[in-house]
């Protein structure tokens, strides 16, 4: 199995193929790079809606656990990015 249930905060964890910025990836059936977190919620919640990006509530990039993804828009990420204190400064996440 490519994840292991038993990460921190509930936190599903791929355990396979990372990318560079850490989060999960698979190839699909068209041999392109899914997301793992993106293949998650569709598994789990249906068809993302097209120009919508899968959040993480847990702001754990590997995690694929259903409950802690949700759909938003750019600006959705961006502000949940301010609210929690993650933006860029200077080359360095605050």
């Amino acid at each position: 199995m490519r994840v292991d249930k038993d990460g921190a905060g509930g936190c599903w964890i791929w355990t396979a193929a990372r990318g560079d910025h850490g989060y999960g990836t698979l190839q699909g059936d068209d041999g392109r790079t899914v997301g793992a977190h993106r293949f998650s919620y569709e598994l789990h919640h249906g068809p993302i809606p097209e120009g919508l990006l899968v959040m993480h509530s847990c702001d754990n990039p590997p995690c694929v656990n259903p409950d802690h993804l949700s759909v938003g828009t750019h600006a959705d990420n961006m502000r949940d990015m301010a609210t929690k204190g993650r933006q860029w400064r200077q080359g360095k996440a605050s």
